[in-house]
């Protein structure tokens, strides 16, 4: 079955974030179903951004707009390229953001595998089903492929990640060894708003919301730099839950929900367009008492 997953968010501006009520989403994308070419999916894994919600940074931005023509080929390197885009680039920021403080909208629509810095990770179980992943930044997004790689294989071998609750184990391929064609369970992709909108279709993530699309776990620039309300000025921990929620749905899981008020979230629940009473939590396991 074809597995494709995306979440909800909202900004309004650059920098200004809302939540998004459930009244206001769709939970299946009517016209691609109608058209016959939507994935078969769980309906709980497909929702869409209502036209009223798209954030007025879309097309404000010199870097882009969802009419720039940019094309997300697919087109992956490795090797040197790998290496520049794993270093920070001279003079640059790595905020994601242009010259004029606005998320990047849009990239190059290449993407390159940048090297997980061993320091990254943590020793990986000796047993257990072998998920192997890659680390991918697309070009143009003025963000250090060195922190990217580092923030995932944090997370993914963290003794509170998917590794003790689901008894996987995470294996990273280097760029060279995807150079030689080795085996990819899941490419997990930092990408710009525009390059997220070709790389999740048929989903219609508008620029605002990250995807699971068949193999590949798309992170949105703009949740990324910006993340969420419910984790406030924490943007490492959004990105924490990000990581783990778009990577839970590329191992198998469909959405969770709050139990109750002044329970702890679920990672695979919707944390970001509002906690329905529960308090934030990135980690699939249990937050300690």
């Amino acid at each position: 079955m074809l597995c494709v997953a995306a979440d909800v968010w909202s900004v309004t501006g650059a920098g200004a974030r809302e939540p998004v009520t459930p009244a206001g989403l769709f939970s299946v994308d009517r016209v691609a179903l109608a058209a016959g070419f939507a994935p078969a999916v769980a309906v709980d894994q497909v929702e869409r951004v209502p036209d009223s919600q798209v954030g007025s940074q879309a097309g404000s931005s010199g870097a882009g707009s969802a009419g720039s023509g940019t094309s997300a080929t697919g087109a992956t390197t490795t090797g040197a390229a790998a290496k520049a885009a794993a270093g920070s680039s001279a003079g640059a920021a790595n905020d994601g953001k242009d010259a004029k403080g606005a998320v990047i909208e849009s990239g190059t629509g290449r993407f390159t595998v940048v090297p997980v810095p061993a320091k990254a990770l943590r020793p990986t179980p000796s047993s257990g089903r072998t998920v192997r992943y890659t680390v991918e930044l697309e070009g143009g997004l003025d963000v250090s492929g060195e922190q990217l790689a580092t923030v995932v294989g944090t997370v993914l071998t963290d003794p509170r990640g998917w590794q003790a609750k689901d008894g996987v184990r995470f294996v990273n391929v280097s760029p060279a060894a995807a150079a030689k064609g080795a085996g990819i369970d899941l490419r997990i992709t930092l990408a710009s708003p525009n390059t997220t909108d070709k790389l999740c279709a048929p989903l219609q993530t508008r620029g605002q919301v990250s995807c699971h699309n068949t193999g590949r776990v798309v992170l949105n620039l703009r949740r990324w730099v910006l993340g969420a309300d419910a984790y406030g000025a924490d943007i490492a921990g959004y990105r924490t839950y990000l990581v783990n929620h778009e990577v839970g749905h590329g191992i198998g899981h469909a959405h969770a929900y709050c139990g109750g008020p002044g329970k702890v979230a679920p990672v695979m629940m919707q944390q970001t367009y509002g906690l329905k009473g529960c308090t934030a939590w990135p980690w699939p396991t249990a937050k300690p008492a």
